[in-house]
């Protein structure tokens, strides 16, 4: 009988926790990114609290100060979880490892950041949630030819179906090479879909 009870618990716990995609899109840029939730593969991790995922970004020169195209490999980690005095609020804490190449010059870097998500009081047709993330690395945490990295996005999302939402937003990606100043490997508005699974 225990033994049934344990493993109803495992299968509720897994049910509730969600791994999530995300793709974006502009006339230029194609950003993916899938984040695994590591309370489907670990019980004692809370489920939708820790994360780890993977980014590419294709960026075009078009939104970028370089010359060619510059793409944007990343690996994240990200802990979270809902503010307990507002659960409509949640908060997290990141780090990412951020690497791209242009020509014979790899940048890399290691920024730490802030996430946060709001579901908006409002009783409409669809939940609404704002978005948003800041990240930063200084000299410190770059490397080859990097000095600096710094990164926002803001979006809007609208969930249309459950675990499903339509996104639109903007976001600023900003590197600084050694000998350089700063330039901007993409800063561009975007839409795409966010799914939960």
């Amino acid at each position: 009988m225990l033994k049934k009870l344990a493993l109803s618990a495992l299968i509720a716990t897994s049910a509730m926790a969600m791994h999530q995609g995300e793709i974006n899109i502009n006339d230029k840029d194609l950003e993916a990114q899938l984040r695994l939730d590591m309370g489907q593969f670990n019980e004692v991790t809370e489920p939708d609290t820790v994360f780890v995922g993977f980014r590419y970004l294709n960026a075009d020169k078009e939104n970028s100060d370089y010359s060619e195209d510059p793409d944007l490999y990343e690996i994240n980690f990200l802990m979270q979880q809902p503010v307990r005095a507002n659960n409509a609020l949640t908060l997290g804490i990141g780090a990412k490892f951020e690497y791209t190449d242009l020509g014979d010059e790899d940048f890399m870097a290691l920024p730490l950041g802030l996430e946060a998500s709001f579901l908006l009081p409002a009783d409409g047709f669809v939940p609404i949630y704002l978005n948003g993330n800041v990240y930063f690395a200084p000299k410190v945490l770059s490397f080859k030819e990097g000095e600096r990295y710094f990164e926002y996005k803001i979006s809007v999302d609208a969930e249309i179906i459950d675990n499903g939402r339509i996104t639109a937003g903007y976001r600023n990606i900003e590197t600084k090479y050694k000998g350089a100043g700063n330039q901007d490997l993409n800063n561009a508005w975007f839409v795409g879909f966010k799914v939960a699974f």
